[in-house]
């Protein structure tokens, strides 16, 4: 017998094998966070899950626009609403709106368990208190986090249930805008992230 042949033999005794009803497994057995299609679920049983890079660029292009994730952007990640599971937090010069350039801030977690995001547009060379004070086209604000004492978040920020972990952007010209996370929404927005600046 050929070589041929014997190789033809053996495809087609695999294929069957591979295609009979008492190899396949037919179970509907799920795993915990899929559901019975298979598909992932998330905050499956209201256990929050850690923010994906997918989740974070949906909530991105959902909450920023289409060109949103074609910028140059910074992103943290991290325990920045206190409750043990990863966050992420992105910023980016935004150069879509009319009235001139912002620093766009997206904050997306699964804190408890459920999906929030949320976007700040901070304005460039205002007057205002919640801008920043420059807009460098070649350098843009610097994300970062900032841990903070207990004694801080009681005598200057004022509120010891905020998480303490602050989230700022600094252009270097003047203090820093920063956001601290409350599980108590606030505004007709129904905000988490509450600004504060000294």
């Amino acid at each position: 017998m050929s070589n041929q042949k014997k190789l033809f033999g053996l495809t087609m005794a695999c294929l069957i094998g591979l295609t009979s009803p008492v190899f396949a497994d037919d179970s509907k057995t799920v795993m915990p966070g899929w559901d019975e299609n298979g598909v992932w679920e998330l905050n499956a049983d209201g256990k929050a899950d850690p923010v994906s890079s997918a989740q974070m660029y949906g909530q991105m292009r959902y909450q920023g626009g289409q060109n949103a994730r074609n910028y140059r952007h910074q992103i943290l990640a991290g325990d920045f609403t206190c409750d043990g599971v990863l966050d992420r937090i992105t910023g980016w010069v935004d150069l879509d709106s009319p009235e001139g350039p912002h620093f766009a801030l997206l904050f997306v977690t699964n804190h408890g368990g459920t999906e929030q995001s949320e976007i700040r547009y901070i304005p460039f060379e205002s007057s205002e208190q919640f801008a920043l004070c420059l807009h460098d086209e070649t350098a843009p604000p610097v994300l970062s986090w900032q841990e903070n004492e207990v004694e801080f978040m009681h005598e200057v920020i004022g509120n010891d249930d905020l998480c303490n972990v602050s989230i700022r952007v600094d252009d270097f010209m003047c203090d820093a805008p920063q956001f601290f996370y409350s599980e108590d929404s606030r505004g007709a927005d129904s905000d988490h992230w509450v600004f504060f600046r000294n």
